[in-house]
Protein backbone atom coordinates (compact mmCIF):
# COMPACT_ATOMS: atom_id res chain seq x y z
CA UNK A 1 0.00 0.00 0.00
CA UNK A 2 2.95 2.34 0.53
CA UNK A 3 3.35 2.60 -3.27
CA UNK A 4 -0.40 2.81 -3.96
CA UNK A 5 -2.73 5.77 -3.70
CA UNK A 6 -5.96 5.95 -1.74
CA UNK A 7 -8.58 8.13 -3.43
CA UNK A 8 -11.19 9.92 -1.34
CA UNK A 9 -14.10 11.05 -3.51
CA UNK A 10 -16.68 13.63 -2.47
CA UNK A 11 -19.72 12.79 -4.63
CA UNK A 12 -21.46 16.04 -3.64
CA UNK A 13 -18.60 18.30 -4.73
CA UNK A 14 -19.46 20.70 -7.53
CA UNK A 15 -23.18 20.17 -7.04
CA UNK A 16 -22.92 16.42 -7.64
CA UNK A 17 -20.15 16.61 -10.22
CA UNK A 18 -17.95 14.42 -8.03
CA UNK A 19 -20.35 11.50 -8.34
CA UNK A 20 -21.06 12.00 -12.04
CA UNK A 21 -17.40 12.37 -13.06
CA UNK A 22 -15.84 9.76 -10.77
CA UNK A 23 -16.13 6.88 -13.33
CA UNK A 24 -14.21 9.03 -15.86
CA UNK A 25 -11.53 9.95 -13.29
CA UNK A 26 -11.28 6.33 -12.18
CA UNK A 27 -10.73 5.27 -15.78
CA UNK A 28 -7.98 7.87 -16.27
CA UNK A 29 -6.15 6.71 -13.13
CA UNK A 30 -6.31 3.13 -14.39
CA UNK A 31 -5.17 4.14 -17.88
CA UNK A 32 -2.08 5.85 -16.42
CA UNK A 33 -1.19 2.70 -14.50
CA UNK A 34 -1.74 4.27 -11.08
CA UNK A 35 -2.50 1.68 -8.40
CA UNK A 36 -5.23 2.85 -6.05
CA UNK A 37 -8.01 2.02 -3.64
CA UNK A 38 -10.92 4.38 -3.11
CA UNK A 39 -13.95 5.34 -1.06
CA UNK A 40 -16.79 7.83 -1.48
CA UNK A 41 -17.71 10.15 1.36
CA UNK A 42 -21.21 9.78 2.79
CA UNK A 43 -21.51 12.76 5.12
CA UNK A 44 -19.73 15.86 6.41
CA UNK A 45 -16.33 15.08 8.01
CA UNK A 46 -16.37 11.58 6.49
CA UNK A 47 -13.22 12.43 4.51
CA UNK A 48 -11.43 12.97 7.84
CA UNK A 49 -12.42 9.47 8.98
CA UNK A 50 -11.50 7.87 5.65
CA UNK A 51 -8.10 9.57 5.70
CA UNK A 52 -7.26 8.29 9.17
CA UNK A 53 -8.43 4.80 8.23
CA UNK A 54 -6.39 4.78 5.01
CA UNK A 55 -3.19 5.86 6.77
CA UNK A 56 -3.71 3.34 9.56
CA UNK A 57 -4.11 0.70 6.84
CA UNK A 58 -0.71 1.57 5.38
CA UNK A 59 -1.42 4.13 2.66
CA UNK A 60 1.05 7.02 2.43
CA UNK A 61 -0.29 8.66 -0.76
CA UNK A 62 -3.76 10.19 -0.85
CA UNK A 63 -5.82 11.82 -3.60
CA UNK A 64 -8.72 14.15 -2.79
CA UNK A 65 -11.38 14.25 -5.50
CA UNK A 66 -13.53 17.25 -4.64
CA UNK A 67 -13.14 20.91 -3.79
CA UNK A 68 -11.27 22.95 -1.21
CA UNK A 69 -13.48 21.59 1.58
CA UNK A 70 -12.65 17.98 0.69
CA UNK A 71 -8.94 18.79 0.70
CA UNK A 72 -9.36 20.49 4.08
CA UNK A 73 -10.93 17.38 5.58
CA UNK A 74 -8.19 15.15 4.17
CA UNK A 75 -5.51 17.44 5.64
CA UNK A 76 -7.21 17.40 9.04
CA UNK A 77 -7.32 13.62 8.93
CA UNK A 78 -3.58 13.57 8.20
CA UNK A 79 -2.83 15.73 11.23
CA UNK A 80 -5.04 13.93 13.74
CA UNK A 81 -3.84 10.41 12.88
CA UNK A 82 -1.06 9.00 15.04
CA UNK A 83 0.54 6.37 12.77
CA UNK A 84 3.19 8.46 10.99
CA UNK A 85 4.43 12.08 10.91
CA UNK A 86 2.20 14.15 8.58
CA UNK A 87 5.20 15.12 6.41
CA UNK A 88 5.45 11.45 5.35
CA UNK A 89 2.05 11.64 3.65
CA UNK A 90 1.74 12.92 0.07
CA UNK A 91 -1.48 14.56 -1.14
CA UNK A 92 -2.70 14.95 -4.71
CA UNK A 93 -5.90 16.74 -5.71
CA UNK A 94 -8.31 16.34 -8.61
CA UNK A 95 -10.59 19.36 -8.50
CA UNK A 96 -14.33 18.99 -9.05
CA UNK A 97 -15.45 21.64 -6.55
CA UNK A 98 -17.04 25.06 -6.93
CA UNK A 99 -14.02 27.22 -6.11
CA UNK A 100 -10.92 25.03 -6.38
CA UNK A 101 -8.85 27.96 -5.10
CA UNK A 102 -5.97 25.90 -3.71
CA UNK A 103 -5.46 24.63 -7.28
CA UNK A 104 -4.69 28.09 -8.57
CA UNK A 105 -1.65 28.57 -6.35
CA UNK A 106 0.18 25.63 -7.91
CA UNK A 107 -1.00 25.99 -11.52
CA UNK A 108 -2.56 22.53 -11.39
CA UNK A 109 -4.53 21.81 -14.59
CA UNK A 110 -8.33 21.59 -14.36
CA UNK A 111 -8.62 18.94 -17.07
CA UNK A 112 -8.90 15.58 -15.36
CA UNK A 113 -6.42 13.92 -17.71
CA UNK A 114 -3.80 16.59 -16.92
CA UNK A 115 -4.46 16.41 -13.17
CA UNK A 116 -4.02 12.64 -13.25
CA UNK A 117 -0.82 13.02 -15.26
CA UNK A 118 0.52 15.47 -12.65
CA UNK A 119 -0.16 12.90 -9.96
CA UNK A 120 1.65 10.26 -11.99
CA UNK A 121 4.65 12.60 -12.45
CA UNK A 122 4.65 13.12 -8.67
CA UNK A 123 6.33 16.54 -8.44
CA UNK A 124 6.27 17.27 -4.70
CA UNK A 125 6.18 20.63 -2.95
CA UNK A 126 6.21 21.01 0.84
CA UNK A 127 3.86 23.77 1.94
CA UNK A 128 2.94 25.38 5.24
CA UNK A 129 -0.16 24.43 7.18
CA UNK A 130 -2.18 26.90 9.23
CA UNK A 131 -3.62 26.01 12.61
CA UNK A 132 -6.58 27.88 14.11
CA UNK A 133 -7.99 27.53 17.62
CA UNK A 134 -11.57 28.74 17.88
CA UNK A 135 -14.76 28.34 19.90
CA UNK A 136 -18.05 26.68 19.05
CA UNK A 137 -20.86 26.60 21.63
CA UNK A 138 -18.30 27.82 24.20
CA UNK A 139 -16.10 24.76 23.53
CA UNK A 140 -12.55 25.22 22.23
CA UNK A 141 -11.65 23.47 18.97
CA UNK A 142 -8.64 23.23 16.65
CA UNK A 143 -8.60 23.02 12.85
CA UNK A 144 -5.86 22.81 10.22
CA UNK A 145 -6.05 24.65 6.89
CA UNK A 146 -3.87 24.81 3.76
CA UNK A 147 -5.29 27.76 1.85
CA UNK A 148 -6.98 30.72 3.57
CA UNK A 149 -9.13 31.60 6.57
CA UNK A 150 -11.57 34.47 6.95
CA UNK A 151 -13.26 36.40 9.75
CA UNK A 152 -16.22 38.76 9.63
CA UNK A 153 -17.59 39.46 6.16
CA UNK A 154 -15.42 36.70 4.67
CA UNK A 155 -17.00 34.15 7.01
CA UNK A 156 -20.50 35.49 6.30
CA UNK A 157 -19.98 35.04 2.55
CA UNK A 158 -18.67 31.49 3.11
CA UNK A 159 -21.69 30.65 5.27
CA UNK A 160 -24.12 31.90 2.63
CA UNK A 161 -22.21 30.10 -0.15
CA UNK A 162 -22.25 26.83 1.79
CA UNK A 163 -26.00 27.11 2.29
CA UNK A 164 -26.46 27.52 -1.46
CA UNK A 165 -24.24 24.48 -2.04
CA UNK A 166 -26.40 22.47 0.36
CA UNK A 167 -29.34 23.35 -1.89
CA UNK A 168 -27.51 21.80 -4.82
CA UNK A 169 -26.31 24.99 -6.48
CA UNK A 170 -22.77 25.40 -7.77
CA UNK A 171 -20.58 27.53 -10.01
CA UNK A 172 -18.45 30.67 -9.90
CA UNK A 173 -21.45 32.98 -9.47
CA UNK A 174 -22.30 31.47 -6.08
CA UNK A 175 -19.58 33.54 -4.42
CA UNK A 176 -20.55 36.73 -6.19
CA UNK A 177 -24.22 36.23 -5.30
CA UNK A 178 -23.27 35.61 -1.67
CA UNK A 179 -21.08 38.72 -1.59
CA UNK A 180 -23.87 40.94 -2.90
CA UNK A 181 -26.50 39.53 -0.56
CA UNK A 182 -24.25 39.70 2.51
CA UNK A 183 -23.12 43.21 1.69
CA UNK A 184 -26.51 44.73 2.45
CA UNK A 185 -27.05 42.97 5.79
CA UNK A 186 -23.60 42.54 7.35
CA UNK A 187 -22.52 44.91 10.13
CA UNK A 188 -18.94 45.68 11.08
CA UNK A 189 -17.57 44.49 14.42
CA UNK A 190 -15.04 45.97 16.84
CA UNK A 191 -12.09 43.62 16.56
CA UNK A 192 -8.66 43.50 18.19
CA UNK A 193 -5.96 41.96 16.00
CA UNK A 194 -2.55 40.99 17.40
CA UNK A 195 0.09 39.97 14.84
CA UNK A 196 3.36 38.94 16.51
CA UNK A 197 2.82 41.55 19.20
CA UNK A 198 1.64 44.34 16.88
CA UNK A 199 -1.88 45.51 17.73
CA UNK A 200 -4.67 46.85 15.56
CA UNK A 201 -8.06 47.68 17.05
CA UNK A 202 -10.90 49.18 15.05
CA UNK A 203 -14.31 48.58 13.56
CA UNK A 204 -13.42 45.82 11.11
CA UNK A 205 -15.32 44.76 8.02
CA UNK A 206 -13.30 41.65 7.16
CA UNK A 207 -10.02 39.84 7.80
CA UNK A 208 -8.37 37.26 5.53
CA UNK A 209 -5.38 35.14 6.55
CA UNK A 210 -3.48 33.26 3.87
CA UNK A 211 -1.09 30.37 3.50
CA UNK A 212 -1.89 30.50 -0.24
CA UNK A 213 -3.25 33.45 -2.25
CA UNK A 214 -6.66 32.64 -3.67
CA UNK A 215 -10.13 32.27 -2.18
CA UNK A 216 -13.73 32.83 -3.22
CA UNK A 217 -13.30 31.30 -6.70
CA UNK A 218 -10.32 33.38 -7.75
CA UNK A 219 -10.18 36.34 -5.37
CA UNK A 220 -6.75 37.64 -4.39
CA UNK A 221 -7.34 38.93 -0.89
CA UNK A 222 -3.83 37.95 0.23
CA UNK A 223 -2.11 38.54 -3.13
CA UNK A 224 1.50 38.17 -1.93
CA UNK A 225 1.27 35.06 0.23
CA UNK A 226 4.08 32.52 -0.14
CA UNK A 227 3.02 29.05 0.87
CA UNK A 228 6.31 27.82 2.35
CA UNK A 229 7.74 30.86 4.17
CA UNK A 230 6.40 30.04 7.64
CA UNK A 231 4.29 33.21 7.72
CA UNK A 232 0.62 34.13 7.58
CA UNK A 233 -0.31 37.01 5.30
CA UNK A 234 -3.13 39.04 6.87
CA UNK A 235 -5.40 41.48 5.03
CA UNK A 236 -7.52 43.69 7.30
CA UNK A 237 -10.37 45.71 5.81
CA UNK A 238 -11.58 48.40 8.19
CA UNK A 239 -15.15 49.70 8.28
CA UNK A 240 -16.15 50.66 4.78
CA UNK A 241 -19.31 52.07 3.20
CA UNK A 242 -21.53 49.71 1.23
CA UNK A 243 -20.98 51.78 -1.92
CA UNK A 244 -17.20 51.70 -1.46
CA UNK A 245 -17.30 47.95 -0.82
CA UNK A 246 -19.39 47.41 -3.94
CA UNK A 247 -17.15 49.48 -6.20
CA UNK A 248 -14.07 47.80 -4.72
CA UNK A 249 -15.12 44.26 -5.70
CA UNK A 250 -12.80 44.31 -8.78
CA UNK A 251 -9.85 44.86 -6.40
CA UNK A 252 -10.62 41.48 -4.83
CA UNK A 253 -9.90 39.80 -8.16
CA UNK A 254 -7.07 41.88 -9.61
CA UNK A 255 -4.76 41.70 -6.58
CA UNK A 256 -4.91 45.44 -5.83
CA UNK A 257 -6.91 45.20 -2.60
CA UNK A 258 -3.91 46.34 -0.50
CA UNK A 259 -3.82 49.67 -2.33
CA UNK A 260 -7.17 50.69 -0.85
CA UNK A 261 -6.91 53.32 1.89
CA UNK A 262 -9.09 51.30 4.28
CA UNK A 263 -7.02 48.14 3.92
CA UNK A 264 -3.91 47.11 5.88
CA UNK A 265 -1.58 44.24 5.00
CA UNK A 266 0.36 42.45 7.76
CA UNK A 267 2.50 39.34 8.10
CA UNK A 268 3.29 37.19 11.11
CA UNK A 269 3.62 33.76 12.66
CA UNK A 270 1.09 34.15 15.48
CA UNK A 271 -2.20 35.98 14.98
CA UNK A 272 -4.72 36.46 17.79
CA UNK A 273 -8.16 37.93 17.18
CA UNK A 274 -10.80 39.02 19.70
CA UNK A 275 -14.08 40.81 19.03
CA UNK A 276 -17.13 42.36 20.67
CA UNK A 277 -19.57 40.86 19.89
CA UNK A 278 -18.16 37.53 18.70
CA UNK A 279 -17.74 37.08 14.95
CA UNK A 280 -17.65 33.99 12.74
CA UNK A 281 -14.74 32.07 11.20
CA UNK A 282 -14.24 30.09 8.00
CA UNK A 283 -11.18 28.09 6.94
CA UNK A 284 -10.64 26.76 3.41
CA UNK A 285 -14.25 27.78 2.75
CA UNK A 286 -15.63 25.66 5.60
CA UNK A 287 -17.82 27.49 8.14
CA UNK A 288 -16.49 26.80 11.64
CA UNK A 289 -16.94 28.62 14.97
CA UNK A 290 -16.30 32.08 16.33
CA UNK A 291 -13.90 34.36 18.20
CA UNK A 292 -11.66 34.45 20.18
CA UNK A 293 -9.20 32.97 17.66
CA UNK A 294 -5.53 32.06 17.66
CA UNK A 295 -3.65 31.26 14.43
CA UNK A 296 -0.21 29.65 14.12
CA UNK A 297 1.81 28.11 11.26
CA UNK A 298 3.48 24.72 10.76
CA UNK A 299 6.31 25.35 8.30
CA UNK A 300 6.59 23.05 5.26
CA UNK A 301 4.49 20.52 7.12
CA UNK A 302 2.86 18.59 4.27
CA UNK A 303 3.83 17.35 0.82
CA UNK A 304 1.49 18.13 -2.08
CA UNK A 305 1.58 17.24 -5.76
CA UNK A 306 1.95 20.32 -7.99
CA UNK A 307 2.01 20.83 -11.74
CA UNK A 308 5.30 19.97 -13.40
CA UNK A 309 5.59 23.59 -14.64
CA UNK A 310 5.22 25.11 -11.18
CA UNK A 311 8.47 26.75 -10.06
CA UNK A 312 8.52 28.10 -6.51
CA UNK A 313 11.58 30.28 -7.22
CA UNK A 314 9.92 32.02 -10.14
CA UNK A 315 6.95 32.61 -7.87
CA UNK A 316 8.92 34.63 -5.32
CA UNK A 317 11.06 37.64 -6.38
CA UNK A 318 8.30 40.09 -7.32
CA UNK A 319 6.29 38.95 -4.34
CA UNK A 320 9.08 39.57 -1.86
CA UNK A 321 9.73 43.03 -3.30
CA UNK A 322 6.03 43.91 -3.11
CA UNK A 323 5.76 42.67 0.48
CA UNK A 324 8.25 45.28 1.58
CA UNK A 325 5.69 47.95 0.71
CA UNK A 326 2.95 46.50 2.91
CA UNK A 327 1.72 48.68 5.75
CA UNK A 328 2.86 47.98 9.31
CA UNK A 329 0.88 48.71 12.41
Amino acid sequence: MVNSWFVIVNPRAGGGKGEVDWPLIKGLLTKEGIAFGFALTEHKHHAVELTVKAINSGYRQLIAVGGDGTLNEVVNGIFIQQSVPPAEILVGVIGVGTGNDWFRMYEIPYRYADSVRAIKNRKVFYQDVGVVEYYESSVKHKRYFVNTAGIGFDAEVALRTNRLKDLGRHGFLLYLISILRALFSYKTTRINVNVDGRHLQDKIFSITLGICRYNGAGMLQVPFAISDDGMLDVTVIRRISKLDALTSIPRLYNGKILKHSRVTGLRGQIVEIMSIPSTNLEADGESLGETPLRFTVLTRAIGVVVDENFDAKDNRPAVIQEKQTLSAV
